[in-house]
C-alpha cells in the first residue's frame, strides 16, 4: 500500500491555529473523534457526522492512495479530543455538519500546538482546496496552505491527473474534456464577452476551441468591485467542474485567483 507522506510534506512547520478571526479557534468547541469513515467524514462520539468543508480528497478510483490518506487521518484523529468550528447552524442534506477542525500537531509531542487539520492536509498535498461556499471564510488560509504542496509538486500534485492544466499547452482542451471531478486550470484571459445572462472570460483567441470561465450577472456582486472587461491580460488560476464543452461557471471569488503582478482578489 502507498504510504501517505509525512505532514507537512513541504518540510515547513505549520503555524499554530489562529486564536481569532473568521477561520480560527474563535467559537470552536471541544469534541472527540470516534473514527474517520471511507468518505473522509468524521464520526464524533456524540453521534454527529462532520464534513471537512473546503477539502477535496482523491476519488475512489485512486485506490491505495485514497486509502493511505484516510488511514493516516484516522490514525491522527480517531479517539482524540479536538476543537470543532462549525460553518453552518444546521447539518447539510446528507446529515453532515460542515466544519473546520483543530488538533494537536501530528509531528509534535504532547505539548504540540493546535493546528488546522485542513491546512495540514492541504500543505502535504493530501487534499486540494474545494471552493465550498460554506468554507468561504477559510479560502485564503486554505489556498495558502495548498500552495506549499502545489508549488513543490508533492502529494496529489505530483500526479498528472491532479496537476493544473495550462490552457496554452497543446492538447489542453482535450485534456479538460477528459478530466473528471474538480479541475484546476491556469492561463491568460485573452478576451471578455458578454450576454444578457453572463460574462465570459475567454482564455484563447477562438472561444469555441478554448477554455472559458462564465460569471453569471446575478453573481457578479459576489466578486466586489470587479469589472470583467478590465481582466483582459490577467493571468488566473480557476477551479471547478467542467460543463458542456470546456467551460467552468464560477459563483464565488474563491474559485478564481489572479496570479500575475496585478492586485489579487
Amino acid at each position: 500500500m502507498l504510504m501517505a507522506a509525512a505532514w507537512p510534506s513541504s518540510g515547513q512547520s505549520l503555524p499554530a491555529a489562529a486564536e481569532s478571526g473568521e477561520c480560527s479557534l474563535e467559537g470552536a468547541v471541544p469534541a472527540t473523534v470516534a473514527a474517520v469513515d471511507e468518505d473522509f467524514e468524521l464520526l464524533l462520539d456524540d453521534g454527529r457526522r462532520v464534513a471537512l468543508a473546503g477539502l477535496e480528497f482523491p476519488p475512489r478510483e485512486a485506490g491505495d492512495r485514497r486509502a493511505a490518506i484516510r488511514d493516516r487521518l484516522n490514525s491522527w484523529l480517531a479517539g482524540r479530543d479536538v476543537f470543532l468550528g462549525v460553518f453552518a447552524g444546521s447539518p447539510d442534506r446528507w446529515g453532515r455538519t460542515p466544519a473546520r477542525l483543530y488538533a494537536s500537531d501530528p509531528s509534535g509531542g504532547a505539548a504540540a500546538p493546535l493546528v488546522s487539520v485542513a491546512a495540514t492536509l492541504l500543505s502535504a498535498g493530501e487534499a486540494r482546496f474545494r471552493p465550498d461556499p460554506t468554507a468561504a471564510a477559510c479560502a485564503k488560509p486554505y489556498l495558502a496552505a495548498e500552495a506549499l504542496a502545489r508549488d513543490s509538486g508533492v502529494g496529489l500534485w505530483s500526479l498528472p491527473e491532479f496537476r493544473p492544466i495550462d490552457v496554452s499547452a497543446p492538447g489542453a482542451v482535450k485534456e479538460l474534456q477528459r478530466r473528471r471531478g474538480m479541475i484546476v486550470v491556469i492561463g491568460d484571459i485573452r478576451s471578455v464577452g458578454e450576454s444578457r445572462r453572463a460574462f465570459y472570460l475567454n482564455f484563447g483567441d477562438k472561444w469555441r476551441d478554448s477554455f472559458t470561465v462564465v460569471i453569471s450577472r446575478r453573481n457578479l456582486a459576489m466578486f466586489g468591485r470587479i469589472e470583467p472587461r478590465s481582466l483582459v491580460g490577467r493571468r488566473a488560476r480557476v477551479r471547478g467542474l467542467i460543463e458542456t464543452g470546456s467551460r467552468i461557471e464560477i459563483a464565488t471569488p474563491a474559485e478564481i485567483e489572479f496570479v500575475d503582478s496585478g492586485v489579487s482578489r
